[in-house]
């Protein structure tokens, strides 16, 4: 999942993602075909499309996975991550993400960036990953354990195929000013978010949690009444540094970082269905881990 850094990957920006402690698994058996057995839509899609991209016979897929489908919290690069480590475990991870960003591209017809895929690929236990989407270059910044990573379900479920996504990316590339606004002032949280991190600022990092949300719905256009009000909520509970919308929008889960001593209050206060999550290992840990120049 993205902590911060929303919509801004997929035009060269610096965004800091985290994988967490919700698996996908997988396992195969050589088959004359591919197939799949799984509750993810549009499953198949997926693993064929990788298999292709990888050059990998076909398998007999089993999968299964404790993230939740069209939610927000990439489901699709989980799937075709572990997929991925499934076929070719030695395969260096920064290719395993973009060869599985390739793969969903073609699977859904969804310009997606590099950001899901890389996190799942690479993301460490204890990290938050420091990504500059133009170069690939990356760096691990700690994350406390005193904060818990709480991801609420809107109950607005959707496909990215089905909602305005590649507009959104169509307009900022090419230059909208209010597209193009939220993405640097996105950028810039993304740099104040990880200095504040690095000083345990949880109540700075709260409030660039709440504004990026204003950029994300004002700007970006991509929340909704349902996710503006529960964002609301969630700010209003003790314990909770600031929430916001996450992943492609348009419904699908909100963001909180919420104090973890408080945290089982904070989900009884929601009234929603709430994953409180912590970092976690990606499936590939390969590739050289440098420093990003700001």
């Amino acid at each position: 999942m993205n902590l911060i850094g929303e919509h801004v990957d997929y035009l060269g920006g610096v965004v800091l993602p985290a994988a967490v402690d919700r698996f996908t698994e997988v396992s195969g058996r050589p088959a004359d075909d591919w197939s799949i057995e799984s509750d993810v839509q549009g499953g198949l899609d997926y693993v064929q499309a990788i298999g292709d991209e990888l050059g990998a016979s076909p398998q007999a897929v089993h999968v299964m996975s404790q993230v939740p489908p069209n939610a927000g919290i990439s489901s699709s690069a989980a799937l075709l991550v572990a997929v991925a480590a499934g076929l070719k475990p030695s395969m260096d991870g920064k290719q395993a993400a973009l060869a599985c960003q390739r793969a969903e591209q073609k699977a859904t017809g969804v310009q997606v960036g590099v950001m899901d895929q890389f996190a799942s690929a690479l993301g460490r236990r204890g990290d938050a990953l420091l990504l500059d989407c133009a170069t690939l270059e990356y760096e691990l910044v700690p994350f406390p354990d005193e904060v818990a990573i709480a991801v609420i379900d809107s109950g607005e479920h959707r496909s990215l195929a089905d909602t305005p996504y590649n507009q959104r990316r169509r307009e900022a590339e090419a230059g909208d000013p209010k597209r193009l606004r939220h993405v640097h002032s996105e950028i810039a949280r993304v740099h104040a978010f990880v200095a504040a991190l690095r000083a345990k600022d949880f109540t700075r990092m709260g409030r660039l949690l709440r504004e990026s949300h204003q950029s994300l719905r004002n700007d970006f256009e991509v929340s909704t009444p349902t996710v503006d009000a529960l964002v609301e909520r969630a700010a209003s509970i003790d314990g909770c540094y600031g929430a916001r919308i996450m992943g492609a929008g348009f419904g699908g889960s909100l963001l909180a970082l919420v104090d973890r001593r408080k945290s089982e209050r904070f989900v009884d206060s929601m009234g929603r269905p709430v994953l409180l999550c912590s970092t976690a290992d990606g499936a590939f840990r390969n590739a050289h881990v440098g420093r990003i120049s700001q």
